[in-house]
């Protein structure tokens, strides 16, 4: 009988310890792969369907944050606040401290033909598109820090965005446009293509839209000759962007003449269009929990 020499038994050892180790690696990359992909499904679910919430606000709105942290966390959709800029930081660059991961931005001429508050504006959204395409994010939702929620928002969400086609570029889940139900679609009885997208209250951005529109401004600023919701509109309707709405909206903005859920603003900043109609969610979430209105919306 022929033995075998002590070192193949060693490295027969050797061999089956690595195969174990490495199908212990495998199956554990595997499971940690699920577990990442399953979070951030979950996350998706949470966020209504998008990769991140922001809700843009400034400093001293107290008021509307502390109302729309209640709102969104009732609804349990995770978000982040957003610095807005101000109209005070248009004229005073010296004093405006940049956050981390801001774009350092060039303060407007002086022979600007926006207001203060329509060139703030400009600059919060060009801020959270810059912040979008930073951070890679698949896509993200921008909210107000003045709306009001569908009670039944997340359900309808969750049935909305798997049927946007791969195309897709912008979502206005809220809208103060009319004529918006002309164009119906096939991919969900909600879904209609944008034709006359006011306000900018509440909308998401796909990864590519925000890089794309992110060039668009960067070429623009610091000299805008249009608000924000101009240009945007201006891209959309004749179809540089595959842009949809949901109608009816889910979100509502705030008007702070009346204190009621209407969507006839645009935003803080901006006037009304002479096109732009009420409308009121018959399921608000404010009404549900009983939040009454701050002073400054009255």
């Amino acid at each position: 009988m022929i033995r075998a020499p002590p070192q193949a038994f060693h490295r027969l050892k050797v061999f089956v310890f690595l195969v174990v180790v490495v199908g212990v690696v495998i199956l554990g990359s595997y499971m940690f792969a699920s577990y990442i992909d399953e979070a951030a499904v979950n996350a998706n679910y949470l966020a209504l369907g998008f990769a991140h919430v922001f809700v843009p606000s400034e400093r001293p709105h107290v008021d509307r944050r502390r109302i729309i942290t209640r709102l969104l966390r009732y609804q349990g959709i995770p978000f982040g606040l957003f610095p807005a800029t101000r109209a005070y930081d248009i004229d005073h660059p010296e004093a405006y401290s940049f956050w981390i991961g801001e774009q350092h931005w060039e303060p407007p001429r002086s022979n600007r033909t926006l207001s203060n508050a329509q060139l703030a504006s400009f600059r919060t959204h060009l801020n959270l598109i810059n912040e979008i395409v930073r951070l890679e994010l698949a896509s993200a939702l921008v909210l107000s820090d003045s709306i009001d929620l569908d009670t039944e928002i997340k359900q309808h969400m969750h049935t909305i965005v798997p049927a946007l086609p791969d195309s897709w570029d912008i979502l206005f889940l809220g809208h103060c446009g009319v004529n918006e139900t002309g164009r119906p679609t096939a991919f969900h009885p909600r879904l209609y293509v944008a034709s006359n997208p006011h306000c900018m209250f509440a909308y998401a951005l796909s990864r590519s839209a925000a890089m794309r529109l992110k060039r668009v401004l960067d070429n623009m600023w610091p000299n805008p000759q249009k608000p924000f919701e101009d240009v945007l509109e201006d891209m959309v309707i004749p179809m540089f962007f595959d842009a949809y709405v949901v109608h009816p909206p889910l979100v509502a903005l705030l008007d702070p003449r009346s204190g009621k859920n209407q969507q006839h603003r645009l935003t803080d900043t901006t006037a009304n269009k002479s096109t732009a109609t009420p409308y009121t969610l018959p399921n608000s979430t404010l009404a549900k929990l009983g939040i009454g209105y701050p002073p400054e919306y009255v």
